[in-house]
């Protein structure tokens, strides 16, 4: 019985991982699509649950990678999703100064 309370537990993990992974993705393109500038994000992501998505964000001619670390670190300052990565954004890109 405990084997099923696992798996079942590990689902919604999985389930919410996937939502808040394709909401982050969502978030980086509206911010992104709202400069009106060229520019990617490439999503990674392993199906090893040790190995979590990253993404990398380019515009124009600037460079950088979210990994799930540094989201975590900017989430502990920040009170919700949207803010962290406007935070994140604004450190790593001249466009959202």
């Amino acid at each position: 019985m405990s084997d099923w309370n696992e798996e079942k537990d590990q689902e919604q993990s999985d389930i919410n991982i996937d939502q808040v992974t394709d909401e982050i993705h969502q978030i980086l393109h509206k911010m992104i699509d709202e400069l009106g500038v060229a520019y990617g994000i490439v999503r990674e992501f392993s199906y090893n649950p040790e190995e979590p998505s990253c993404w990398t964000i380019s515009i124009e001619d600037s460079k950088t990678v979210l990994t799930s670390d540094i989201l975590f670190q900017y989430m502990k300052r920040h009170r919700n999703l949207k803010d962290t990565l406007t935070h994140f954004m604004c450190d790593h890109f001249p466009y959202f100064t």
